[in-house]
């Protein structure tokens, strides 16, 4: 559990540090890990708020079968489910990509690699909802703009990550960052998330 913070942390100010002790941790086992961690904990602080507060989302909802009012009570249970799968569909396609050009491909270490690619931020990402959502303004303002910024800090530490496996120019390992962050999880969160 130590040695799980101490990556987590080192990710903060030491990204290249932190995917080197990262690789001989169990693969996909961490990476499961952080995933659940970050969607769980925000279901659990983030949206239960939300729906304490009795807060309506801020734009409608795409799933029709979810009334406005109860939409926060469902995001709770369903988040870490939508985590999980985003987290599997990307490192299936950043896996396929690679195989399709041609080179080596550890599916294994690319979902540990999206994992904390995606976990590394979140105290950051974590007190910027939580204030937002203590000051009435969550989803308004400058928060949107935040959460922008963070999703280019998530792109950069998967591209470093991937980068660990050596098998492509640099650019291909952000191309296929950009990929799981702006081709599966922003588009497949504009419809679920709220």
């Amino acid at each position: 559990m130590m040695s799980f913070l101490r990556i987590w942390i080192q990710g903060l100010y030491n990204p290249t540090g932190a995917f080197k002790r990262l690789q001989p941790r169990p693969a996909p086992y961490w990476g499961l890990w952080a995933i659940l961690l970050r969607f769980v904990v925000t279901a659990l602080t983030s949206i239960l708020a939300l729906r304490i507060l009795e807060r309506t989302p801020f734009y409608p909802s795409s799933l029709t079968f979810l009334a406005a009012d109860q939409y926060y009570t469902a995001e709770i249970f369903f988040l870490p489910l939508f985590g999980l799968a985003c987290w599997l569909l990307a490192g299936a396609l950043v896996h396929l990509i690679l195989r399709g050009m041609g080179k080596e491909s550890d599916f294994d270490w690319i979902l540990n690699v999206i994992g904390f690619g995606l976990l590394i931020p979140m105290p950051v990402t974590w007190l910027v909802d939580w204030v937002s959502i203590a000051l009435d303004i969550y989803g308004l303002g400058i928060t949107p703009l935040i959460h922008s910024l963070i999703s280019i800090w998530e792109i950069a530490l998967i591209a470093v990550g991937l980068a660990r496996m050596e098998e492509a120019r640099p650019w291909v390992y952000i191309l296929l960052a950009a990929l799981v962050k702006i081709g599966v999880f922003i588009p497949l969160a504009a419809i679920f998330i709220r």
